[in-house]
């Protein structure tokens, strides 16, 4: 025998209580998609702060680097050209013909050093011949520095009406190939820029030891240093993505992908 509910226990709606509770759950969920909103501007004003820091980095990296190389370089250029007559005079003693030597020397590997920071502070070349002339310089190099070969498979005039994207794409690089020097062991690296589907597509590859990426996500998270966290975020603040792809034995692929527009608005 079925029993009837007990009045006691049922909830019961008139029909102006019915509507108040639908106007207040509409309240709520209109208040809900203002909140989302509100949080899709404020990131968005976030990335475009965020934008605007990086830009001035660059600007000063810019700077820093003509000034030393205009600069700095300049004067130890100075200092060399007054040296070197110095050196091929007759008229000095061998102590201290050798100590002008000791200081040519020094001055020379002192320029070297200046004009090295000043490039990888920020090359000329990137400004004045793009981002593939920068990669063939950038890479070459890293060769002559580090002992492996590197491959560089890039279009030209890829982005080059977008200083941003030649910008970005040449510091994830540069921390790329850093990370293979010091921790790939690899004998050969690839560097690929391509454009499918309206995106620029870059590939940095090595076929050195590889490694677990959740633990290196992980370490650089830690402060290990390899610079992933950061490439990541850059990348996020144009609207891109960064996946490292490896195990360990297996070499190392780093995969970045980013819309090929326009530089994002910064009003």
């Amino acid at each position: 025998m079925t029993r009837s509910p007990d009045p006691r226990n049922t909830i019961s709606y008139r029909g102006d209580d019915a509507s108040l509770v639908q106007a207040q759950l509409a309240a709520l969920k209109q208040q809900q998609s203002q909140l989302f909103a509100d949080m899709a501007r404020g990131q968005e004003r976030f990335r475009r702060l965020a934008r605007s820091v990086w830009r001035v980095q660059e600007d000063e990296r810019r700077r820093f680097a003509r000034d030393l190389h205009d600069g700095l370089g300049q004067n130890i250029t100075a200092i060399l050209h007054q040296l070197e007559p110095l050196a091929a005079s007759t008229r000095m003693n061998s102590v201290d013909s050798q100590r002008i030597e000791r200081a040519i020397d020094l001055c020379t590997r002192a320029l070297h050093d200046t004009r090295m920071l000043a490039h990888m502070l920020r090359p000329k070349i990137l400004d004045d011949l793009g981002l593939c002339a920068a990669l063939n310089w950038l890479c070459r190099s890293v060769s002559e520095g580090s002992g492996f070969a590197v491959e560089v498979d890039c279009i030209e005039d890829l982005v080059a009406a977008n200083d941003d994207l030649a910008t970005l794409l040449f510091r994830v690089v540069q921390e790329a190939l850093n990370n293979i020097a010091k921790h790939a062991g690899a004998s050969q690296a690839l560097v690929k820029l391509s454009v499918r589907d309206g995106q620029l597509h870059l590939l940095v590859a090595d076929d050195g030891g590889g490694c677990d990426p959740g633990v290196a996500m992980a370490a650089d998270g830690l402060g290990s240093g390899s610079g992933l966290g950061s490439m990541r975020e850059r990348l996020a603040l144009f609207g891109g993505h960064l996946a490292l792809i490896s195990s360990p034995g297996d070499g190392t692929q780093l995969r970045a992908v980013l819309p090929l527009r326009g530089n994002p608005e910064d009003g």
